[in-house]
């Protein structure tokens, strides 16, 4: 028996799985379908009837979220009817708009803005003096603001209230032109997924504390992007500004937002994960320092030759290796390759950069690190765990995107880095360990390169170069094969995408996995093993 059905949308014949509706079977052809209530990860609720189309056979205008495709259906999504019907609920939601369109950090990026262009285009029939006022600017929560005047009454915020946390904070009170989104008396929108709510506001009614008033979405790009916050690797759009001349500007990223993978986080992501992109902001290092003084490439690069090539003389096994959950599988790939090939030593330490901390049964995992699962396949068979006794006696040591002397480091392991004299830091943001270090070469963020992370769950996701926040840095990738090239060791030069190849054909963990099975969306090794089969 089959499990899908046969309709007609618009004159096109398409097939769907049996129980879609006719918002997402129209999404087969094409055919776009506006609604504000409607969202594809929490129940329907019907009440904007934003989204009628006309069936054959149909009395009336059924709303196409709460209608089920069945065989031999035929649907139109443009009919005159249909129009008329979508011009008039706009008409209706309209009456008593607020006209916030100038300070509202919705602009550009709200529901109401763009089908009043494409279905309405009339004068609001009721004057501004005579609209219902209602309240402005309460802060409904820590993190999201509240406009009762823009509110269009679709509940999205509640049903993700009550649906997805569970907790209930939002409701909707009073009838008619008096209805308004609001908490309980005494009640907090203070869940840990709050910001979620202003994320599927369809309107301006609830809005990020943080991103209020920052920027306008038009001057922003957006490109994909994974959550560095911990080992559940939420699917995010970065927001940032477009890549100008203007120093101050370029790069500057604004917020994280969740982007859609059911595979992993559905539509939603935590608070606190949002304010990762503060990282790719603030407290980056930008020039390379030796002995606490800036220096350019060359003189940096020479400092590491003439530091560590007479020490290699003494034997293997003298430079130590240290790199974070935080690095990609190709960077961890390349370390050890360097370690090996150029520094003799067969063994390199992993270690966390932060301890575990709070975690939920949804998303929020105790690992704050995006890629301790990936690091420790990739690095499968050289990796020492006890940090103090492996860096006792070594004569130098080189740190990936490790912070040996963060503050909740055990004290053994803090005095044997700081017994070594000669120390390397490769990193995109200053800490305790690029203050002690002999040489600081600036790194890239997560958000500046490419590479891999695998998270908790085994999937590998990709990262994408997408903002250049300091053109003077340079990607981890790159630093290590200049590193060996000023040490006397040609490699041929590689990408993340040839080192992943690299990775896939050794490592059982990514076996059958490149970067197109991988995708936008992340695959695991068995996935791509059976996509292949």
């Amino acid at each position: 028996m089959s499990e899908n059905v046969k309709l007609t949308i618009n004159g096109f014949e398409t097939e769907v799985p049996k129980g879609t509706n006719l918002i997402e079977a129209a999404r087969c052809v094409k055919a776009k379908v506006p609604h504000f209530c409607y969202h594809r990860d929490l129940s329907v609720a019907g009440n904007c009837r934003m989204c009628v189309v006309e069936v054959e056979g149909m009395r009336g205008l059924p709303i196409a979220c709460n209608t089920i495709a069945t065989e031999g259906m035929v649907v139109n999504t443009e009919s005159d009817a249909v129009k008329e019907n979508r011009a008039a609920i706009m008409e209706f939601l309209l009456v008593n708009h607020p006209i916030d369109c100038p300070v509202c950090d919705q602009a550009g990026e709200c529901k109401l803005q763009n089908y009043y262009m494409e279905h309405d285009r009339r004068d609001s029939v009721v004057a501004v003096e005579d609209k219902v006022k209602k309240g402005k600017a309460i802060e409904v929560g820590p993190r999201v603001m509240l406009d009762q005047e823009r509110c269009v009454a679709c509940s999205r915020c509640v049903r993700f209230c009550d649906e997805v946390t569970g907790t209930g904070e939002l409701r909707l009170l009073n009838r008619g032109d008096h209805t308004t989104i609001d908490t309980f008396p005494g009640k907090k929108l203070d869940n840990n997924y709050s910001v979620n709510t202003a994320d599927i506001c369809p309107v301006g009614a609830l809005t990020s504390r943080d991103f209020r008033f920052q920027a306008r979405s038009w001057y922003l790009e957006k490109d994909n992007s994974i959550c560095p916050g911990c080992s559940t690797g939420c699917n995010t759009t970065l927001s940032h500004y477009k890549q100008t001349t203007l120093g101050d500007y370029n790069g500057v990223a604004y917020r994280l937002k969740p982007r859609r993978n059911p595979a992993v986080n559905k539509a939603w992501m935590c608070d606190f994960g949002r304010t990762e992109y503060v990282q790719i902001n603030e407290n980056r290092l930008t020039q390379p320092i030796a002995s606490n003084i800036e220096i350019g490439w060359d003189g940096a690069l020479g400092h590491i030759r003439n530091g560590i090539a007479p020490l290699l003389e003494r034997g293997s096994g003298v430079v130590a290796g240290v790199a974070s959950y935080d690095c990609t599988n190709e960077e961890i790939w390349l370390f050890k390759k360097l370690m090996k090939e150029v520094f003799h030593t067969d063994s390199i330490a992993l270690i966390a950069n932060r301890e575990d901390g709070y975690s939920d049964d949804f998303l929020i995992a105790a690992d704050k690190h995006p890629n301790r699962r990936g690091s420790m396949a990739v690095a499968k068979g050289g990796v020492v765990e006890d940090l103090a006794s492996y860096l006792d006696g070594k004569l130098a040591v080189i740190t990936l995107s490790a912070d040996v002397l963060s503050d909740w480091r055990d004290e053994a392991s803090k005095k044997a880095f700081s017994a070594i004299k000669q120390k390397i830091c490769l990193q995109s943001n200053g800490t305790a360990t690029s203050d002690a270090s002999s040489v600081v070469l600036p790194a890239t963020s997560y958000a500046e390169k490419d590479g891999t992370w695998t998270n908790k769950d085994g999937r590998v996701q990709r990262l994408t170069a997408a903002v250049r926040k300091e053109f003077s840095v340079r990607s981890e990738i790159q630093l290590m094969q200049q590193i060996a090239h000023v040490m006397g060791v040609e490699w041929e030069l590689k990408s993340a995408m040839q080192l992943f190849a690299e990775i896939a054909a050794s490592v059982p963990e990514f076996d059958g996995l490149d970067y197109g099975k991988i995708g936008k969306l992340g695959a695991t090794a068995s996935a791509a093993q059976t996509v292949s089969a």
